[in-house]
């Protein structure tokens, strides 16, 4: 009998016309790791919380759903055997520290003292989390909180997991540790596990069965050496990851390759060389847009530095890719260049002026800011007036540019909706176009991948390479190497509060281990034309 089953669920949101789920069946083995995979709003968040009682969001539910045995209808206490992760982070935390925060969840389900320092001892020493301890849950970075966050969970020792995209915000180090974690869960611990995700590069080499949603419907489910497949020709090609894609493109026979190590044996076979195109750069004769001396920062007295001396110069037309670690200091310095807060020490000049000089509003106009968390962002109750109360303090009429581009972003459909019911890449989506509408000089992004399926991902890159041929200066913060390597004219590592290291992609990401792309990995020491970094750079 299969451990989780969905039967002809339809589930539609208040006011909606369309329902989310339309007609959905599915059936979940125990012990099986199922990622499911599409577009923003596809209805992949839903999904999951539908399968978990207490979160269940309000609307119209026919059909049913059967955990272990039992129809979720009939659940009357807490389900302790379901887990759940959330997409944005700061939607599960509820203490004001961290330590609150991890045994919030086993107080309430009446463990004792003993048991509960049992257990948190043994997951702060798993996650390495000592440092974090004592620290207050808003100063964590995201991908910190979203650690937390499973810790939080995992001591409740469910035995579903059920995870909303829960790499988004975390850097590729600690998205290696997490899939090797969720991997020892599900193969040593027979948790099952069910997960909605964006990356899709590493999750799929784990996945029993993935399962593809469109609309609220089931488009196609199977293993993962099935399905990508029969998604090569389709509309939906964009969702097949890199080294399957490299088999895929040059009619490779026989089983899909899904590892590095997979990818590595067939490249061999094949002889296949690199082919390089021509390095992205901006002219040296650019002028200094932004220039950062000596900068500082902490988040009160007795905190650590986050910014620690920090120099940084970027000129006028640069896409500057900035990377490292959770809690390295990249979105508190993307926040102190916008004006967000004020440094302890140093200056930030824009265009040779000093930023503390310039009005508010004048800073405003120069910089369009997108927070790591967009949901910051809304104060109205529709998509459709927050962009009218931008074109209104602007002064910007609503002319065909603002419809062209809610059309390039495909969110035109959504304008009626309230900004907290859309899902992360939606939302992510609506405040990108309150920002590009009044056309700003230079683009301050946190994470803007974030939240992103890859049709959509696609959609972002081209508008921004647009936007960056007219002229406009972009600083985005990313854990998407791949968005960075393909995209970016200029690479930058930040590590303990200052920029380590910066340079052309080409050059940035040769020779790393973990902050390199899937092709760099494949091709790592088999071609002596060098290492390739993007797919497009690959011939037979």
């Amino acid at each position: 009998m299969a451990l989780i089953e969905v039967n002809n669920v339809t589930f539609t949101y208040p006011d909606c016309a369309e329902p989310a789920i339309s007609n959905m069946s599915l059936s979940i083995s125990k012990g099986q790791f199922v990622v499911l995979f599409g577009a923003s709003g596809s209805g992949k968040s839903t999904l999951l919380r539908l399968l978990k009682k207490e979160i269940q969001p309000h609307g119209t539910l026919t059909g049913n759903i059967v955990i272990n045995g039992q129809s979720i209808r009939e659940m009357q206490e807490l389900n302790k055997d379901v887990g759940f992760v959330f997409q944005d982070p700061d939607n599960q935390i509820v203490a004001d520290d961290c330590l609150h925060e991890l045994v919030f969840g086993l107080e309430n389900i009446g463990l004792n003292i003993n048991e509960m320092r049992n257990r948190v001892a043994e997951m702060v020493h798993y996650f390495g989390a000592e440092s974090i301890l004592k620290q207050k849950s808003e100063e964590l970075s995201g991908g910190k909180k979203q650690q937390m966050n499973l810790a939080s969970v995992l001591l409740m020792q469910p035995t579903i997991l059920l995870l909303d995209e829960p790499t988004a915000q975390l850097d590729p180090v600690s998205t290696r540790e997490f899939m090797d974690m969720l991997k020892r869960l599900n193969e040593e611990f027979g948790m099952t596990i069910i997960m909605a995700e964006h990356r899709l590069e590493e999750v799929f080499t784990m996945a029993d069965q993935i399962i593809m949603i469109d609309k609220g419907q089931i488009e196609i489910s199977g293993e993962p050496k099935e399905v990508l497949p029969k998604l090569w020709n389709t509309p939906y090609k964009a969702y097949v990851p890199t080294i399957p894609s490299l088999f895929l493109r040059n009619a490779g026979e026989g089983s899909v390759p899904l590892t590095v190590k997979e990818g590595r044996d067939w490249v061999q076979k094949q002889k296949l060389e690199p082919g390089f195109h021509a390095t992205k750069t901006v002219s040296p004769k650019m002028d200094e847009l932004i220039k950062i001396k000596n900068l500082s920062f902490q988040y009160g007295k007795n905190r650590d530095l986050i910014l620690v001396e920090l120099d940084l110069s970027i000129k006028q037309g640069e896409f500057y890719a900035l990377m490292g670690g959770n809690g390295s200091g990249k979105s508190t310095l993307l926040k102190v260049i916008a004006g967000l807060l004020t440094p302890d020490k140093g200056k930030v000049f824009l265009d040779q002026v000093p930023l503390k000089k310039l009005k508010q509003q004048e800073a405003a106009k120069k910089i369009g800011y997108l927070p790591q968390n967009p949901k910051l962002f809304f104060l109205e109750d529709t998509v459709e007036k927050e962009l009218q109360a931008a074109l209104d303090q602007w002064g910007i009429p609503n002319d065909s540019e603002v419809k062209q581009l809610l059309n390039t972003l495909d969110i035109s459909h959504l304008i009626s909706n309230h900004p907290y019911d859309l899902s992360g890449g939606e939302l992510q989506k609506a405040a990108l176009a309150c920002i590009l509408i009044r056309k700003p000089d230079i683009l301050l992004l946190d994470e803007p991948t974030k939240g992103l399926d890859p049709i959509s991902k696609e959609r972002l890159a081209s508008l921004l390479l647009s936007l960056h041929s007219a002229g406009i200066t972009i600083l985005m913060s990313t854990h998407d190497i791949e968005f960075a390597a393909q995209y970016a004219t200029k690479c930058g590592m930040m590590f303990q509060g200052k920029i380590t290291s910066e340079d052309i992609p080409e050059t940035f990401f040769k020779g790393n281990f973990f902050y390199s792309t899937m092709i760099q990995r494949v091709f790592r020491g088999l071609s002596e034309r060098g290492i390739p970094m993007r797919f497009d750079e690959v011939t037979q």
